[in-house]
């Protein structure tokens, strides 16, 4: 064998044995990338410092050890990070972002600053960023599905027509956010301050909004088939167009408002307040209105059929010509109300209160009657 030939025990590329520390190695990147393969520990840690100087070749031969045996080397790969590094790094999918936040987490107490970032069209399907200040952020189209944001900054956030279904979104801040078209169903929404914030034309499909503050939020032609918005402040929201069937009211204050034509079919309403709130020609086929403060409503031609309206309150209101065919009425108060042209065929109003009702061409066709007071 000639002396010049390398053997197999020189520091070289291919070399059976690790090399020295200070021993000739590989340049460049190659030689970062050598030295992370090393089975030295401190190689690799050396190597790690001079990876911020090859840029985003650097970042990406860093990602390789992520997973590493070394606990040391795993915090210094994830320190090397800084905001820009970060924004390359969520784009490259979930998978191995959420390995770095594992460090990320064990640095830095969660916290990742990510506001005004351009993740338009991004793919972050099941990316953990929980504890993040994502505001002025641009999600927009962008895929979300069960990610988690939970606890999050999202101020004046660009998520239109982004996909966030099944997301964790609980206790975030989205106040001045746009989400139009957004998919939101089946996330968690529970406590998410909504103020002011553009929901016109999302899918909020079954999702849980409860305690959220939407108010001044517009969710016209909004999607909330199913959703529970149960303590959910919904002050001055728009809710033009919107479909409500099967949504959860449950213990919300809503007195005065306009559900004019409305569809709340299978919606449960129970121990709310619509006092003077208008509800004409409103669905309300199967709802839940058992206990529910419903004084001085109108309910004009509205469609109660089936529903549960146990314990409601119906004093001085309009139901002229509502159909509550089938409902089930037992000791609820009509005091003063108007009855005239409604049909209660079929319905129980055992122990209802009829008391001065107007009861002008009123419907009972095998009604049950039992107990009601007339006079």
């Amino acid at each position: 064998m000639s002396a010049n030939e390398p053997t197999e025990y020189d520091a070289i590329l291919g070399g059976k044995n690790p090399p020295p520390i200070n021993a000739a190695l590989l340049g460049g990147i190659a030689g970062i990338k050598q030295r992370l393969a090393s089975p030295l520990a401190e190689a690799r840690l050396a190597a790690l410092s001079e990876a911020l100087n090859y840029g985003e070749a650097g970042l990406e031969a860093a990602i390789t050890v992520f997973d590493d045996a070394d606990e040391r080397v795993r915090a210094t790969a994830a320190a090397i990070f800084g905001q820009e590094s970060q924004i390359i790094l969520l784009k490259k999918g979930a998978a191995i972002w959420n390995k770095w936040r594992v460090q990320n987490l064990l640095l830095l107490g969660g916290f990742v600053d990510l506001s005004w970032a351009n993740l338009s069209g991004a793919n972050l399907s099941r990316a953990n960023l929980r504890e993040s200040n994502l505001a002025g952020a641009n999600f927009e189209g962008s895929n979300l599905q069960t990610a988690k944001i939970f606890q999050s900054n999202l101020e004046v956030t660009n998520l239109r027509n982004a996909d966030l279904s099944g997301a964790n979104l609980s206790r975030s801040n989205l106040s001045g956010a746009d989400l139009q078209g957004a998919n939101l169903s089946q996330a968690n929404l529970s406590s998410v301050n909504f103020r002011e914030v553009n929901l016109s034309q999302s899918i909020l499909k079954k999702a849980k909004l409860g305690r959220a503050d939407l108010t001044g939020a517009n969710l016209s032609s909004a999607d909330l088939s199913g959703a529970d918005l149960s303590l959910a402040e919904l002050g001055g929201a728009n809710l033009t167009g919107a479909n409500l069937a099967g949504i959860k009211l449950i213990r919300s204050n809503l007195n005065g408002w306009n559900f004019k034509g409305f569809v709340f079919a299978g919606a449960n309403l129970r121990w709310s307040k619509f006092a003077g709130a208008c509800f004409m020609r409103a669905n309300l086929r199967g709802a839940n209105l058992e206990r529910t403060d419903l004084t001085n409503a109108d309910f004009y031609q509205a469609d109660f059929t089936g529903a549960n309206l146990c314990d409601a309150d119906f004093n001085k209101a309009t139901l002229a010509g509502a159909n509550l065919s089938g409902a089930v009425v037992k000791r609820a108060t009509f005091l003063k109300a108007n009855l005239s042209g409604a049909n209660f065929s079929n319905a129980n109003l055992s122990g209802a209160n009829l008391k001065k009702a107007n009861i002008d061409g009123t419907n009972f066709t095998d009604a049950n009657l039992s107990r009601c007071a007339w006079t």
